[in-house]
């Protein structure tokens, strides 16, 4: 087997590395929403925050195929001593140590890049849960996923939590975009990112600082570049004009039929007025005229979020099990 470093402009990696993911998907968690290939190429490459990074792909050298890959996540701003990743490994070629030596390999990446701890997931109960384990890493949080089936919710609820919501939300308007953060908003959308460094993360993670720049270069670079649809909708409190809650939500192409839930902040001083309700019944009722083929909606909270989880219930929001589990693995320095 070898390990190479994939260029990120060669499409035949990236399809090669997609095929492995589109494997494993299936067979490890089929009941998620999938991924189209040029969505999947803009993460590879990019990330969803456009943070530096390195992919590796494990090739069998007898036959040439590709058994699997990881992508290794440097960030350059905050948290300069981690790195996130974990290898993916195609199913029929695992347990014969592919994932061994791709994360080995990983490790010595994470080191030479001098970071001192090594993030990464898998579902709970999962191969990748008992490797990541085998492997001496230390479980942290635990995400709960959840999924809305559009179908199921009753006639009339949506508009009916909207109102209840909109009634203690008094001296709040509404306002939302598609695509792209307009200019006018972007210092208001970085203070919404801000916002969820309040939410329940480990102890060893730096809160993420964002700027309109930010904002602008790398949160919205996968709709700026078209690969997804963007959908916003915001809160703003009329005495300030501050945004005092924003939820996105974004639409693969490829599978209209899913949506990927995104950022939901409500910012310190405006919470207690259900505006995280509001935001997302508001969306609901928008997909509705501008997605028709949506059909569920796919998001995850920390297991110990209770608003979101209260609100996402509220909204008719299942469990999607299994849960998935973060674990992080110490890199001693070079």
């Amino acid at each position: 087997m070898r390990i190479t470093r994939l260029d990120y402009a060669d499409h035949d990696g990236i399809r090669a590395c997609y095929d492995v993911w589109l494997a494993a998907h299936t067979a490890d968690d089929p009941l998620s929403p999938p991924l189209s290939l040029p969505v999947f190429g803009h993460w590879l490459a990019r990330g969803w925050e456009s943070e530096p990074s390195e992919t590796w792909i494990a090739v069998d050298e007898a036959t040439g195929e590709t058994v699997g890959w990881y992508r290794i996540e440097l960030p350059d701003l905050e948290n300069r001593h981690r790195a996130s990743g974990g290898p993916t490994v195609r199913p029929a070629s695992r347990r014969r140590g592919a994932g061994t030596a791709l994360l080995r390999h990983e490790v010595e990446r994470a080191r030479a890049n001098g970071r001192t701890v090594l993030r990464g997931s898998a579902l709970v109960g999962s191969a990748g849960d008992a490797f990541a384990r085998q492997a001496g890493a230390e479980a942290s949080l635990v995400d709960a996923r959840r999924v809305q089936d559009l179908h199921k919710i009753a006639p009339g609820l949506v508009a009916s939590l909207r109102a209840t919501a909109a009634e203690a939300a008094a001296g709040y308007a509404l306002v939302s975009w598609t695509g792209p953060t307009p200019e006018e908003h972007l210092d208001r959308v970085a203070a919404g990112f801000n916002a969820m460094n309040d939410a329940p993360h480990s102890a060893d993670r730096e809160d993420d600082i964002w700027d309109a720049q930010r904002v602008r270069d790398r949160a919205d670079a996968a709709v700026r570049e078209g690969c997804l649809r963007g959908y916003s909708v915001a809160a703003i409190a009329e005495a300030t004009g501050e945004m005092a809650g924003l939820t996105q939500v974004f639409v693969d192409p490829e599978y209209p039929e899913w949506g990927h839930q995104g950022l939901t902040a409500v910012t310190r001083p405006h919470r207690g007025h259900r505006l995280g309700l509001l935001i997302k019944a508001a969306m609901l009722e928008w997909l509705a005229t501008e997605e028709p083929k949506l059909e569920r909606i796919a998001t995850d909270n920390a297991a110990t979020n209770k608003y979101m989880i209260a609100v996402n219930e509220a909204l008719g929001y299942e469990l999607l099990k299994p849960d998935e589990q973060s674990f992080q693995l110490m890199v001693s320095p070079g």
